[in-house]
């Protein structure tokens, strides 16, 4: 029957989950912590207030299948033709976060998803 089937399982971790604030110079000089200086320049400081390697998203399980079917014309020629289909179980497992903290802000709101089911029809000639 000339037939060949081919399957792709993947599980790849989530994103690495971040809380990035921005601080204010008023904030780190008179904070609870007080610096007791303001910051050299006056600008303002980003800090993760989630301890990096601590938290990450949900595992992207996929699942791609390819089936082809084979051709033969004569002794030498021959052609396939395949059809692709990624991300078989059509899930949409979140790819990115946004790790902007603002308190009552938009913080772990998906920003990227994994792309929907879809199709790729594919032929090859050899002669």
């Amino acid at each position: 029957m000339d037939v060949q089937t081919s399957v792709t399982w993947q599980s790849n971790p989530g994103p690495e989950i971040a809380a990035n604030y921005v601080a204010s110079n008023a904030v780190i000089a008179a904070g609870p912590q007080p610096l007791g200086r303001p910051l050299s320049g006056g600008a303002n400081a980003t800090v993760n207030l989630i301890q990096p390697g601590t938290l990450y998203g949900p595992y992207r399980n996929n699942v791609d299948l390819r089936l082809t079917k084979l051709l033969k014309f004569g002794q030498t020629r021959r052609a396939t033709i395949s059809l692709d289909v990624y991300n078989l179980s059509n899930s949409d497992t979140v790819i990115t976060f946004n790790n902007s903290f603002v308190p009552g802000g938009a913080w772990l709101t998906p920003t990227r998803i994994a792309p929907a089911r879809y199709f790729k029809i594919g032929g090859q000639f050899d002669f």
